[in-house]
Parts: C-alpha cells; structure tokens; sequence
C-alpha cells in the first residue's frame, strides 16, 4: 500500500513496503547502501547516531542522486541538504518534513504534524527501543488506524514475521538486523519488499 505524505515545508515522504535502514553497527554503510539501491529500495534512513555530522553529511553527498535518503536525528543536516529527518518521540518539530519515532497510542497521537512515524516495537529486538514493551500486531494496527499518515513498523521485524506487519494496514516497515544479520542480505531485501 503506497502512501505519500504531502508536505508544504519539505519533500513528500512516499512509504511503500521495506523501509531501508543503514546503520555501521551492522558494517559497511556504503556497502549497505549499494545494496539497498541495487535493489530500489526507498526510501532509506541513515542511522548513524555516533558519527560526526560531517561524516553523515558526506554519505549522504555521496547517495543523495541514487535514492531517497532520510537523516536520523539531525534536523539542521537534513535541512541543509534538503532532506526529510526522522526524530524520536521526543524530539522537537523542525521546519521541514519529517517522520517521529513511536511507542505508544499516545505518542501517536502526539505525533500529529509528522508526516509519517514509526511505531513499536512490533516484536522483540536488541537493536535499539529499549525500555519500550514489545507492542504486538494489534497495537501496531491500531497505529495504522489512528495516524493520518504513512505507518512504518519498527522492531524485530524478520523474514518469519514479515505477513503479519504486511495485514496490519501499515504503509511500511523498516528492518535492520532481519537484513544485516542474515546469511544472505540480498535474500532478506527480496523477501521483505512487497
């Protein structure tokens, strides 16, 4: 289910099934990102949240002409380079288009002027949500249901879960260790884009 989010202040944000994530926890991003294009895979967020802002910047130049990339965390970079930011739940609201990080119904109903959010965790994970209970398929509907915007599934999303988050009404979802963790990478992404 393709949804685009209109925005007056920045890009539209179009969501439609596997969600890229690059982190450098899980290896090489530029690596990551070869493969995620290769595969057109969009959009695809840099989640970088121990580099410098230089660093993020210049993967970014480097990637900026081959997909849609959005910048974790770092709304004045985003902006700087035209590009949508995701923030957490508790993150301010920039100027431009951007997405927020949820965990509960109220942080979704809080989240009114993003364009689109993530929410879990959907399932267990050690990759980050930590301290937020695992939320289930039914609240992860229930999101879908109450935001007027893209829904992204966040959190332990895998190969052997991916039908359920596909019937919960979600636009997308986004998944790092179900990718990079996996025997074959290349697989993972075939088998979690719609």
């Amino acid at each position: 289910m393709r949804i685009d989010s209109p925005t007056n202040t920045g890009p539209a944000v179009a969501i439609d099934g596997l969600y890229g994530m690059v982190d450098p926890t899980f290896g090489n991003p530029d690596e990551q990102l070869r493969l995620l294009v290769n595969e057109a895979v969009e959009p695809v967020q840099l989640r970088c949240k121990h580099w410098p802002r230089d660093a993020v910047r210049a993967l970014a130049l480097r990637w900026q002409g081959e997909c849609r990339l959005v910048i974790n965390d770092d709304a004045e970079l985003a902006a700087e380079l035209g590009l949508v930011v995701h923030l957490g739940h508790d993150d301010g609201a920039p100027l431009g288009a951007y997405g927020r990080s949820t965990h509960t119904m109220d942080q979704v109903r809080a989240a009114r002027g993003a364009n689109y959010i993530g929410f879990g965790p959907v399932f267990a994970t050690a990759t980050k949500l930590q301290g937020w209970p695992v939320a289930g398929v039914r609240a992860l509907m229930a999101a879908a249901h109450t935001f007027s915007g893209p829904v992204v599934a966040i959190g332990g999303i895998s190969v052997q879960n991916i039908d359920a988050v596909r019937q919960s009404g979600v636009a997308g979802w986004a998944v790092l260790a179900g990718i990079w963790r996996a025997p074959d990478p290349k697989t993972a992404i075939r088998d979690l884009k719609k």
